[in-house]
């Protein structure tokens, strides 16, 4: 779903009226993204998605809510990098980090929270804003009673 919506953004910007598109196809853009979205949700509600790879990505979704739930009313400051959590300013709520399986990067003085296994298949640090240019950033902040909504 995350790639349906990072995609359907990229074609609003390129079609928009506002940067030279038409409103038709801006109609037709909006109708496919509803109708692709629609099957999709109906997918996941049936509780049977249609291959291995949906499947895993349902379930890294659901975990990664329940992430997100869990810490969003700790007074940290909390950022999706790619499929990835990172977590600053955590000093006072580290140990509750630790159990919900985050991992401290040091050179990054962040905490972070990947689903499933990790491997790393290179040497050297990359730094965050590399990271964050290469797979896209996005910040939670809190709305409300433990409410949450992605910038």
């Amino acid at each position: 779903m995350q790639g349906l919506r990072s995609r359907y953004r990229e074609l609003l910007k390129k079609y928009h009226p506002d940067n030279g598109g038409d409103v038709r196809t801006m109609q037709e853009i909006n109708a496919e993204y509803d109708r692709i979205s629609a099957e999709m949700s109906r997918s996941r509600h049936a509780g049977e998605p249609s291959n291995e790879k949906e499947q895993k990505d349902f379930e890294a979704d659901v975990a990664c809510r329940e992430i997100l739930e869990a810490i969003i009313g700790f007074d940290i400051q909390i950022e999706i990098i790619g499929t990835w959590i990172w977590c600053f300013g955590c000093k006072a709520v580290k140990d509750a980090l630790k159990q919900l399986g985050f991992k401290y990067a040091p050179k990054k003085k962040a905490w972070t929270w990947h689903y499933g296994e990790y491997r790393r298949f290179h040497r050297g640090e990359t730094p965050l804003d590399e990271i964050r240019a290469k797979y896209g950033s996005r910040t939670v902040s809190r709305q409300g009673n433990q409410k949450y909504a992605i910038d």
